[in-house]
C-alpha cells in the first residue's frame, strides 16, 4: 500500500463557542509555541488497514478555505499506547475524556490552501467534494 495522508474536517465545538476555522488555528498556534509540535485527538480512529501508512493530516474546513498540513511523527489509541513526550494538545481540552480516544502526533505544521483538483481520495472523489458532503475523515494516496 502507498503512503497515506488524512484529512479531517473540523466541525463546531465547544456548544458553538468554537468554530471549525477557530479550532484548527488553536492546533497551528499550540504548535507554533511547542517547538512545532502538537497532539492531535480524535473521537474516531483511522481504520486499521489504513493506520500504518499514514504519514501526514489536513486539518481543514468544509470547503477547505482554511486548512494546515502536518507531518505524522506517531499515531495511536490511549487505551493502548500513550503519546509521546513533547506533544500536548491545546489546553481547551484537557478536560475531555480519553476513554476510545485516538490521537495523532504531529510536526511541521504549515497553513496550506486547498484547491480543487489537489488531491484525490483513495476512491477517486475530489477531497473538497468529499468534504462538502458528510464525511469527516478521507484517506488520500500520497
Amino acid at each position: 500500500m502507498n503512503d497515506l495522508l488524512v484529512a479531517y474536517k473540523f466541525g463546531v465545538r465547544c456548544g458553538g463557542d468554537l468554530s471549525p476555522r477557530e479550532g484548527i488555528l488553536l492546533y497551528k498556534l499550540h504548535a507554533q509555541s511547542h517547538d512545532g509540535k502538537v497532539l492531535f485527538t480524535i473521537n474516531k480512529v483511522p481504520r486499521p488497514e489504513y493506520r500504518d501508512y499514514i504519514r501526514k493530516i489536513i486539518l481543514m474546513t468544509k470547503d477547505g478555505s482554511t486548512a494546515v498540513l502536518a507531518d505524522v511523527d506517531f499515531s495511536g489509541r490511549y487505551s493502548l499506547i500513550t503519546p509521546p513526550e513533547g506533544y500536548s494538545k491545546p489546553s481547551i481540552w484537557d478536560n475531555e475524556s480519553k476513554e476510545g480516544m485516538g490521537w495523532f502526533a504531529l510536526s511541521n505544521m504549515r497553513q496550506i490552501e486547498i484547491k480543487r483538483g489537489d488531491y484525490l481520495s483513495v476512491n477517486g472523489k475530489d477531497l473538497l467534494d468529499s468534504m462538502s458532503g458528510n464525511a469527516y475523515m478521507v484517506y488520500v494516496n500520497l
